[in-house]
């Protein structure tokens, strides 16, 4: 069988929890890397499926028009605010990025475009181009011309050996030197997570101050990849609204359909009109299905108060973690927004030294104890569904504070 991360098979989902086919109950705190916002089994969501379904199960959203799409479209533009009014619809955040992607290049007239270290973008050339680390990359090249990299704004592992906060954003400004002295100046756009989801990265405010000074300064487009983000996972309905950032163009997917393929890539009316007919088309795009997904899940978001809810879940849980932290020395920083949660694990400390195999370790107890998470490098990265109550976290705050107990512990 293929490998994958965790070596359960799944057969059923109920709110918070998956379980396995030996009947195992997992507190899954994966969520499938951020797509399932409001857990499994939402019978609302469930029906409106089912409603379409009856109605219509395929309509091409570029053949034709389709009134869940439109629906969806006018609703997002509503809350994503900053001017973006003009959705493009596909099956992926991954392709959604490489849509993005062709429309900064058709609208700024420039090919290169400028992305950070750490990032994530998706796996298929274009995305993985972007992608801020080799692993996604290996053995698989050579990639997109005209992209180059910027440090990401990682305090706890500056690329430029400094200190936040007498490093003055060293790593925003550093985009300037990139440009001059890496690029044919040809650069039209910026892309960035504003909350960086592979590690977990939570830039300084001062970060997106500077940011803002050099997309207007050089001209840039603002591109924000808002795949894992999206709805309220950062306890905004958007991460960049954190920041009252102004993108150009937002890219959106995951949880935005509820768990059938979507993605999304949103833009002002300005760029959006760069496209002509067919630079951008997606057989299965604006599928009617997941689109009446998307609607309901973000009617119940709404109704039900669940951005407020994840910031104010959110807060708790990293508070509690970083309790956790004062306990035990292994744990190198407690970093996030909201439901968007990373512990970096590491050696001891003072080396901040990366803890590889500990922290698979980690994750192999908890997985066997029944909270699942995900891992990058030393990272967990913790994405709980945002109807997740106290007693959940508490609950998982307590496997965890076990697994670092072991962690520690010397080997006999």
């Amino acid at each position: 069988m293929k490998q994958v991360a965790d070596p359960v098979v799944l057969t059923k989902g109920q709110g918070v929890y998956v379980i396995d086919n030996e009947g195992k109950k997992y507190l899954d705190f994966s969520t499938g890397y951020s797509v399932m916002a409001l857990g499994y089994g939402n019978k609302r969501v469930n029906q409106s499926m089912v409603a379409q379904i009856e109605k219509l199960v395929h309509c091409c959203y570029y053949l034709h028009y389709s009134i869940p799409a439109a629906l969806l479209a006018e609703k997002l533009s509503q809350i994503l605010g900053a001017g973006l009014k003009k959705t493009f619809f596909c099956t992926s955040g991954t392709e959604a990025v490489e849509g993005a992607m062709r429309l900064a290049r058709k609208h700024s007239r420039r090919y290169e475009i400028v992305a950070l270290f750490r990032g994530h973008h998706g796996r298929s050339m274009g995305a993985a181009t972007l992608a801020g680390n080799w692993q996604e990359k290996k053995s698989m090249g050579p990639y997109v011309p005209g992209v180059v990299h910027a440090p990401a704004p990682y305090c706890y592992r500056c690329s430029l050996r400094q200190t936040y906060p007498e490093c003055g954003i060293a790593c925003a400004q550093f985009i300037n030197d990139l440009i001059d002295h890496a690029t044919s100046n040809e650069v039209g756009a910026l892309i960035i997570e504003p909350v960086m989801t592979d590690v977990v990265i939570v830039p300084p405010d001062e970060y997106f101050e500077e940011i803002k000074k050099v997309c207007r300064e050089r001209d840039l487009m603002l591109v924000v990849d808002e795949v894992q983000t999206c709805l309220g996972r950062t306890g905004k309905a958007f991460a960049f609204q954190h920041w009252n950032l102004e993108p150009d163009i937002a890219i959106l997917g995951k949880a935005v359909s509820a768990g059938i393929p979507l993605g999304a890539y949103t833009s002002t009316d300005e760029v959006a009109s760069s496209f002509e007919f067919l630079d951008f088309a997606a057989s299965m795009g604006g599928n009617p299905v997941a689109c009446a997904a998307g609607l309901e899940t973000i009617k119940i978001i709404e109704e039900e108060g669940l951005v407020e809810h994840t910031k104010k879940m959110g807060d708790y849980f990293i508070a509690r973690l970083r309790e956790l932290g004062e306990k035990h020395n292994c744990v190198g920083e407690v970093r996030g927004k909201g439901f968007i949660i990373g512990l970096e694990l590491v050696k001891d400390r003072t080396s901040k030294k990366v803890a590889i195999e500990e922290a698979l370790e980690v994750k192999r107890y908890l997985r066997e104890n029944g909270l699942l998470v995900v891992l990058n490098e030393s990272t967990l990265r913790i994405l709980p569904p945002f109807i997740t109550e106290e007693q959940h976290i508490d609950s998982a705050v307590e496997l965890i504070d076990k697994s670092l107990e072991r962690m520690e512990k010397p080997p006999r």
